[in-house]
């Protein structure tokens, strides 16, 4: 007990400062100054002592009141409260009560209120939430209308009904005050607004607006009921109405004083302070409206029901059919005439003269279209047959798409030929005078298919160059009838290449539209002592060449294997056709240090002659051949071994070759120059096949069939 003694007391003191007098909303005893009911306090000291042995010890309290101790001894808590009405430990020791906004008290150990502190009401009897109510009693607890709740009942303004209280309507303090007249509040379109009751004597709310009150003076007071006097005797604003003392029979226009049919007698009308008569309805001219207007006592009289076309039947039944003028017989509307440009073919005057005539005025019946007569019928067959033109005129001949043509009456094309499928007319359906179809179809039937297009039959391509290009025939096009196209099924059908790298070979190959261009010469790189030269691998052969024949394009000159070489050709033809490729005819000393190689051999091959390595004059030929003195194709003989360490063939034997080195002249009369040739050929014995062999010459204008060449390059 010593240690809850001393944390109370320490407690108490460090809350000394801010509980000091303490607060009201919630009345403690933690505090120093404890509020009691009569309105004083209890003060509990600073300090504490305690005392007690085994356990807890006793509480010591001292305030003004005097002191309280309890002890204990042992385990056992103890104090000596009074736990059955002692707030402060109520029911069990330690348990205070405290309450909001309420001085508490211990009832049979329960917590209770006592009395509520000032501006606390308790309203719902709840213990457990105090006085929950703030409110301080206002106006000596008289509730006025002023937004407060001055009884502090927990009700606003109770007993004020701002919906009907005419001091305060809507609002506190709104009074109802009208201009002559007892006002009442009342609800208006949802809120409440101050309105007229009563109306004081001698006045009256005419516009109906409260806020004016009664504005209108009554000039008759006590109001009574209207007379004819030109006042406002009832006081509702308005003079003489209602007809005061009118409306009684007077003197009569009716024909002999009695009134039959639409006459009337008069009537006696207040106006202004006198009564006056209103004559009354006297007879007029009699018309067809079902009633006496003459007053002579017949009805319609003079109207004849049975041929009136204004009143067939009855009054005001109008006999006016559409497009036609109407007539009356027996009391039935009909049709007297129809309007021009109008018929009536079905009868009926109900619809009038229905049908609208297509020609105005109708005529005789054509080929048209139209119903020229009106008679309903468009081209009535009956009438135009004799009008139809000789069959003679659609050209029916046989054997032609126009064969069995006839006319026939289409309407407002008026009378066309009926040609069948095939047959090409023009927009007024004449035959064309010229094709315009390529169907394979004589479509104006003149004879001649498709003449309009005379391209048909005629070559074509695939617009491609060289090996890429196709050829073809110029074929009516199946996707639009109006043109042809080209055919590349057509035989003779080749199948185009794709783009390769150029050969020359006369053929287009990479398909740019050039033959053999771009085309790198095979030479051979030859070095001798003062420098080195580029001489063709093989003789020099023609782009349209093959190992069977020497072909007869001149175009270039071709350096490639397998192909009979270029001879019959002039001194001239060759230096131009190395010319044409940059090149030159090789001299004399470059063909033999060509053929000699390095080891200056006296074949391209070796020292010694081989009788079955080149193609000399007993050369046995290559294998599979049958004759031996003939021209072979450029390297062939390499097979047999006949070729430099360089790789350049036919230096020896199959077809001499014209070199630039002028070895003389002719004399005159021509002059020419006498070169040299190289190599020997197919012709040539072993001595003349020697890479030095230097006794073969030649004119210039020599044009020999084992005689060729080919070309070197700086």
């Amino acid at each position: 007990m010593k240690g809850a003694l001393a944390i109370l007391a320490a407690t108490i003191v460090a809350a000394a400062p801010a509980l000091a007098g303490c607060t009201t909303d919630a009345f403690c005893f933690s505090c120093n100054d404890f509020p009691t009911p009569d309105g004083g306090t209890t003060t509990v000291a600073a300090s504490s002592s305690t005392s007690g042995t085994g356990g807890e010890g006793g509480n010591i309290f001292t305030g003004s009141g005097g002191a309280t101790s309890t002890s204990g001894a042992g385990g056992a808590d103890a104090c000596a409260a009074d736990t059955d009405n002692d707030p402060k430990n109520c029911g069990s020791c330690g348990n205070v009560c405290e309450l909001l906004g309420a001085f508490p008290k211990c009832v049979a150990g329960k917590c209770a209120i006592d009395k509520c502190a000032a501006g606390h009401v308790d309203h719902n009897g709840i213990v457990s939430d105090g006085c929950e109510y703030s409110c301080s009693v206002t106006n000596g607890g008289v509730e006025i209308c002023d937004g407060l709740d001055n009884d502090c009942n927990d009700v606003i303004d109770d007993n004020f009904d701002l919906t009907s209280d005419v001091n305060h309507c809507g609002s506190c303090g709104t009074v109802c005050g009208l201009g002559n007249a007892s006002a009442k509040c009342m609800p208006v379109n949802g809120f409440p607004e101050c309105v007229v009751d009563t109306c004081k004597p001698g006045f009256s709310d005419l516009d109906k607006l409260a806020q004016n009150g009664c504005e209108y003076v009554c000039p008759v007071s006590p109001p009574t009921a209207e007379i004819c006097n030109d006042k406002d005797d009832n006081c509702d604003g308005q003079i003489n109405e209602g007809n005061p003392g009118g409306g009684v029979p007077c003197e009569s226009t009716c024909p002999g004083g009695v009134c039959l049919g639409e006459c009337t007698a008069g009537t006696t009308l207040c106006a202004g302070s006198v009564l006056i008569c209103i004559a009354g309805a006297g007879p007029t001219l009699e018309t067809c409206d079902g009633k006496d207007n003459d007053c002579d006592g017949v009805v319609d009289n003079g109207f004849d029901f049975q041929t009136d076309p204004l009143n067939c039947g009855g009054c005001g039944n109008v006999c006016s059919p559409d497009s036609a003028i109407g007539g009356c017989s027996a009391g039935q509307c009909v049709i007297a005439a129809c309007a021009p440009g109008h018929a009536n073919l079905d009868g009926n005057p109900a619809n009038g003269c229905e049908y609208t005539c297509p020609v105005t005025p109708p005529t005789v019946e054509s080929c048209n279209g139209l119903d020229d007569d009106c008679n309903g019928i468009v081209d009535d067959a009956a009438v135009i047959a004799a009008q139809k033109p000789p069959t003679a005129l659609c050209y029916p001949t046989p054997g032609t798409p126009c064969a069995g043509a006839d006319f026939q009456c289409l309407g407002a094309p008026g009378w066309k030929c009926n040609y069948g499928p095939g047959v090409e007319v023009t927009s007024s359906g004449t035959l064309a005078v010229v094709e315009t179809k390529c169907d394979g179809v004589d479509g104006n039937c003149n004879g001649q298919v498709d003449e309009a297009f005379s391209d048909l039959g005629t070559a074509c391509d695939n617009g491609l160059f060289g090996a890429c290009r196709d050829v073809g025939q110029r074929v009516c096009d199946p996707g639009d009838i109006t043109a042809t196209t080209c055919d590349l099924s057509v035989l003779p059908d080749a199948v185009p290449g794709a783009p390769s790298a150029e050969l020359c070979n006369n053929v287009d190959d990479d398909c740019n539209g050039v033959v053999d261009d771009g085309i790198v010469d095979d030479m051979a790189l030859v070095s001798v002592t003062g420098g080195s030269f580029l001489i063709d691998r093989y003789e020099a052969s023609r782009p349209d060449a093959t190992a069977q024949s020497p072909g007869l394009n001149e175009s270039r000159r071709c350096v490639v294997p397998g192909r009979i070489p270029w001879t019959l050709t002039t001194h001239a033809e060759a230096a131009a056709a190395c010319a044409s490729t940059g090149a030159r005819l090789c001299t004399g000393a470059e063909m033999q240090a060509a053929c000699e190689g390095a080891a200056q051999s006296a074949y391209p091959y070796g020292a010694s002659y081989q009788p079955l390595t080149c193609n000399g004059l007993d050369f046995d030929g290559v294998p599979g051949g049958t004759d031996d003195d003939v021209l072979i194709a450029t390297g062939a003989a390499a097979t047999n071994g006949c070729a430099t360490a360089l790789n350049v063939h036919d230096l020896s034997g199959n077809a001499a070759e014209w070199t630039s080195t002028v070895t003389g002249n002719t004399g005159a009369p021509q002059n020419l120059s006498i070169y040299l040739t190289k190599g020997g050929s197919y012709k040539t014995p072993a001595l003349g096949l020697t890479c030095q062999f230097s006794l073969s010459r030649f004119a210039s204008n020599a044009i020999l069939p084992d005689l060729g060449f080919r070309c070197c390059h700086d």
